[in-house]
């Protein structure tokens, strides 16, 4: 393993409660993000500084984009939503799936290369109750809602190989990350295998992103690290970063080559290690990889 020596610079030091989620929109030139905690979906414009947001009515998890200007697919606590920008309107889209709203809630997200989008779930009763494997990842396409993967606690580290044929999973308490095979006509994973697994002291599992040459890109919750693992699940590389608590990574850019990090300034586990100056801001990283664009919602 190589150590990182790429520094993170902080791009907009906003203060999230809990950044999330970033997507590069090629079209608009734009990083989307969410700030879960606070409700908010945002678009940083890199070119000139400045993060446009938009207030939601609940918990906002992660989304899907469509092409420039068109609604985006907002993954709200009370269901899944057609965003307006214009309008600031939210269209429904999709019910809840059938778990008790009191502990369960949308989680991590992105679409897989055909265009579907797939949410995951997490129960926030394990973390006083310590039973495991009561959430969910759910797949939205034409046929609707439908669940595809079961016995997870906190789904996190979504995504997909350059070929779209690998799904990776994080379950952020079991401090592992699968790998399934995924039947890119159906939309359908299987053959459920631990791809990596660390000591939970060592760092949490988060948000991932996969670059252009297999790499899968995972934040490291708790430790201040972003790594690097190949598709072989050898670990590449571990980039230090300036926040104790990064959340997840997109690949951006006019050429996709930055790396962006959303941060949570929340501290999300007891503890007193500080936090870090630009806690909650958006960071980018020259890696000297290039991603892959991120697929529009198609349904």
């Amino acid at each position: 393993m190589q150590e990182g020596n790429a520094p993170a610079r902080c791009v907009l030091d906003i203060r999230a409660e809990s950044g999330e989620t970033p997507v590069w929109s090629v079209a608009e030139r734009k990083l989307f993000w969410v700030d879960q905690e606070a409700h908010r979906l945002n678009a940083f414009d890199p070119a000139c500084g400045s993060n446009e947001s938009w207030q939601m009515p609940a918990h906002v998890s992660s989304f899907a984009l469509r092409g420039a200007g068109e609604p985006i697919v907002v993954a709200l606590r009370t269901g899944l939503f057609d965003f307006d920008r214009a309008s600031g309107t939210l269209a429904p889209v999709a019910a809840p799936p059938p778990y008790p709203v009191e502990t369960h809630r949308f989680n991590d997200g992105r679409c897989d290369r055909q265009g579907r989008y797939l949410i995951g779930s997490v129960d926030l009763s394990y973390f006083q109750t310590g039973v495991a494997g009561r959430a969910a990842v759910y797949r939205l396409d034409g046929g609707g809602l439908a669940e595809v993967i079961g016995d997870i606690t906190c789904s996190n580290g979504m995504a997909f190989s350059p070929d779209g044929r690998i799904m990776y999973l994080a379950d952020s308490p079991a401090g592992r990350v699968y790998a399934f095979d995924y039947d890119i006509v159906t939309g359908t994973p299987s053959n459920r295998r631990v791809f990596t697994e660390r000591d939970r002291g060592d760092g949490i599992f988060d948000g991932a992103e996969v670059d252009a040459e297999g790499g899968y890109w995972v934040c490291l919750l708790m430790k201040g690290a972003v790594a690097r693992y190949m598709p072989d699940g050898r670990l590449d590389r571990e980039i230090a970063v300036p926040v104790l608590q990064p959340t997840k990574v997109a690949f951006g850019g006019p050429e996709l080559a930055t790396l962006y990090l959303t941060s949570a300034a929340h501290r999300h586990l007891p503890g007193d290690q500080p936090l870090g100056r630009h806690a909650g801001g958006l960071f980018a990283i020259e890696t000297g990889v290039r991603g892959i664009e991120e697929p529009k919602y198609r349904f």
